[in-house]
C-alpha cells in the first residue's frame, strides 16, 4: 500500500462512525482475510472457517468492534440468495438449544402468549414454540432456509427482514434475536424496532457472541464466532450500551448454553488440533461411533444471553 492510499484508509478509519456510540476515530483492528467479494456461500451458518472476517475496527470510546467494508450494505441481498446444505445436518442439538432457550422466555414472562424470531434461520424455534403453546411467527431473509422451514417443520417464515410490513401492526409478549445482531450494520436501530413491537410487560431474548470472554482472548484472532457472516463483535459492556441507546435495559443476564453432537465438535476441533486421524479412528470403532453420535451440552462462556425490557 502506497503512502497515499494508505492516508485514505487512515482517513476512512477516521470518519466512521462507531454503530454503538457514534463516536469517530475507530482503530484499525484486523485485516479483511479474503481478498475477493463476498459470496452469499460466505455467511453460511456452518462456515467454520474460523478467524476468518471482513477488515475490522475497534471504536476507542466503547470498545465496538465492527466492519467498514462496503459489503456491509448488501448483507441483506446476501442473505437473500444464501443456502446452507449442512444445516439441516445440526437440527437435533440446535432443536435442544431452542427448548433450553424458551424455557428461559417462559420463566422471563409466565404468561407470554405470542412470539416473534428475528432471524428464523430454518423455523426451528418457531416450531417449538409452537409446541410449547405460543402463537409463533419467524422473520428470515434467505429464501432457502424459508422453503426448508416449510419442508422440514411446516412453518411458514415471512420471508425479508425485520421490521416487515406484514408485522406492522403486531405487538408480541416475546421477541428473539438469538445471534442475530452482530450480522447487521445498524444493531441499536434494529433494537429499537423490536422495542416498538413488544406487548406491555414484553421480553426480547438477546444471544450475542461475547467477544470479551476468557476464551475470545485466549483464541485471539482465530476465536471461533470471528467469521464473514458476523460484522459486530460485542463485548458485555458495548452491548450494554447498544441496549440502553435503544431506550430499553437488561433485567437479566447469563452465558448461553448450547448443544451439539459430539462428532461435530470433534470435527470442528480439526481447526485448532492435529485430531483427523484420531477423528476417523473413532468413526470406525462401535463404542467410540456411538460416542461421537451423542448430543452434549456446552457452555464456554463465550456467547451471552441478556433479557431486555
Amino acid at each position: 500500500m502506497n503512502h497515499a492510499t494508505s492516508s485514505a484508509a487512515e482517513d476512512s478509519q477516521s470518519n466512521t462512525r462507531c454503530w454503538i456510540c457514534g463516536a469517530t476515530g475507530a482503530l484499525h483492528w484486523k485485516n479483511r482475510s479474503i481478498q475477493r467479494p463476498l459470496e452469499p456461500e460466505d455467511l453460511r451458518i456452518t462456515d467454520h472457517r474460523y478467524g476468518t472476517t471482513l477488515s475490522l475496527l475497534r471504536c476507542g470510546e466503547c470498545g465496538f468492534i465492527f466492519s467498514n467494508d462496503k459489503e456491509v450494505d448488501e448483507l441483506v441481498s446476501l442473505y437473500e440468495k444464501m443456502s446452507d446444505p449442512g444445516y439441516e445436518e445440526s437440527q437435533e442439538g440446535r432443536a435442544q438449544q431452542m427448548r433450553w432457550l424458551l424455557s428461559k422466555a417462559r420463566k422471563a414472562n409466565p404468561s407470554a402468549r405470542s412470539l416473534l424470531d428475528v432471524g428464523a434461520g430454518s423455523g426451528l424455534l418457531v416450531a417449538e414454540a409452537k409446541r410449547f403453546g405460543f402463537n409463533a411467527i419467524g422473520v428470515e431473509p434467505s429464501h432457502s432456509l424459508v422453503k426448508l422451514a416449510r419442508r422440514l417443520y411446516q412453518v411458514d417464515l415471512l420471508q425479508g427482514v425485520f421490521p416487515h410490513r406484514v408485522l406492522s401492526n403486531h405487538r408480541f409478549d416475546v421477541i428473539f434475536l438469538v445471534d442475530i445482531i452482530e450480522h447487521v450494520s445498524t444493531p441499536v436501530d434494529l433494537l429499537r424496532h423490536c422495542a416498538a413491537a413488544l406487548a406491555p410487560q414484553g421480553i426480547i431474548i438477546l444471544v450475542t457472541p461475547n467477544v470479551g470472554s476468557l476464551v475470545a482472548r485466549l483464541l485471539g484472532q482465530r476465536w471461533w464466532h470471528f467469521r464473514l457472516a458476523h460484522v459486530g463483535y460485542f463485548s458485555h459492556s458495548s452491548v450494554l450500551k447498544a441496549i440502553e441507546r435503544s431506550g430499553l435495559r437488561a433485567v437479566e443476564h447469563f452465558s448461553a448454553k448450547w448443544f451439539f453432537r459430539v462428532s461435530y465438535l470433534a470435527e470442528r476441533l480439526e481447526s485448532y488440533l492435529p485430531v483427523h486421524e484420531f477423528n476417523r479412528f473413532c468413526s470406525k470403532v462401535a463404542p467410540l461411533r456411538w460416542l461421537y453420535n451423542r448430543v452434549i451440552p456446552l457452555d464456554l462462556h463465550d456467547s451471552i444471553v441478556l433479557v431486555l425490557k
